[in-house]
């Protein structure tokens, strides 16, 4: 081939359109890389939010946990949104009967209720899950320290602006409801739904075989009220009835189900001639955990009233629950656990 003596130039902007290409594409694998660090209540957000509460995948949550106590005495049963709660307390109250905590951070049925009066321990909860309280009504011990400010709340005695309803299918106190879409709204003007980091769970991972003893009935005597749970092989859930009778949620009718069931065990002392309680949540006990047909035996432990309650199995690592929603039944020293044990898995 003839040459003229000079090499002619090559054309630099094919390689200036690759760099251009390169940048854009490590600058977007380094957007996902920090969008995939970035926690939003605990969970992960990038192409999933993981529930800290449940280790469920969710499509959003809500800003922080709401809670919410709800009545159990027999007047008020069924109660309404039970069924859509992550973690639900089932705490001794006076007059060997039990009262509810239920706490939401994945969604809110429109209706929540009945709602009660505040305990003490009810608030020392909400502390530890960062949650807005709801209630209606309270013991002098616990207005005193709610109206301190260790969390927000909204309590029926205070708040108007028609997120406290009463209905006429039972008698009062018995029938305080809330609609949870004014509720909201309340929340919000008041400044309460800054997000919050929130206390999380060990879970079994997917695929990972539960360990531990097989036991599929567990049978809880709060004198006044009997709880139960049967395993539902099928569904890996436990069903919960009171007093032999299915407990379901009044809004959709179905049965209250669990992933897992703790018992938490406690001491109590009667603080007044009502016969109220006081309950030292942080003092440390023994715990029981049930998930998928299986039960760990183990401790629970608590820094302080700021810190997550932790749950320990006898191995000393913290015990590992399923995935989904959890009840938390809490006994003191008035209350009997009785459950089926079979052989160890």
């Amino acid at each position: 081939m003839r040459s003229d003596g000079t090499r002619k130039k090559k054309s630099k902007a094919p390689i200036i359109i690759l760099v251009i290409i390169l940048i854009a594409a490590l600058g977007a694998g380094a957007y996902f890389l920090l969008s995939k660090d970035k926690k939003k209540g605990g969970g992960i957000v990038s192409d999933e939010i993981i529930n800290p509460l449940t280790g469920e995948s969710v499509e959003e949550l809500l800003p922080r946990p709401i809670q919410f106590s709800i009545d159990n005495a027999a007047p008020a049963r069924p109660q309404s949104g039970l069924s859509a709660a992550d973690i639900v307390f089932e705490y001794p109250v006076e007059g060997s009967i039990t009262r509810i905590q239920a706490i939401f951070y994945t969604e809110l049925p429109e209706t929540v209720g009945p709602v009660r009066s505040a305990r003490p321990y009810f608030v020392d909860t909400a502390r530890e899950y960062k949650a807005v309280f709801v209630n209606h009504g309270w013991s002098p011990e616990a207005k005193e320290y709610l109206e301190s400010g260790v969390v927000p709340y909204i309590s029926g005695l205070t708040y108007s602006g028609g997120v406290f309803f009463r209905t006429d299918d039972r008698p009062a106190p018995d029938n305080s409801m809330i609609h949870t879409d004014k509720l909201l709204e309340a929340i919000e003007k008041e400044g309460y739904d800054e997000e919050q980091d929130v206390r999380t769970f060990n879970f079994i991972e997917k695929g990972q075989k539960a360990k531990g003893q097989k036991a599929t009935e567990i049978d809880i005597n709060y004198l006044t009220t009997k709880c139960s749970y049967e395993y539902d092989r099928e569904k890996k859930l436990y069903k919960k009835f009171s007093n032999g009778e299915v407990y379901i949620d009044k809004e959709t009718g179905d049965q209250i189900t669990a992933a897992n069931v703790i018992i938490q065990f406690v001491k109590s002392q009667v603080l007044d001639n009502k016969g109220r309680l006081g309950i030292d949540m942080k003092a440390g006990g023994d715990a029981i955990l049930f998930r998928k047909g299986k039960v760990i035996k183990g401790t629970w432990s608590r820094e302080d009233m700021d810190s997550p309650t932790v749950f320990t199995a006898a191995n000393g690592k913290e015990m590992k629950m399923a995935t989904g929603n959890t009840w938390i039944q809490v006994l003191d020293q008035n209350h009997k656990l009785e459950y089926d044990a079979g052989e160890e898995e």
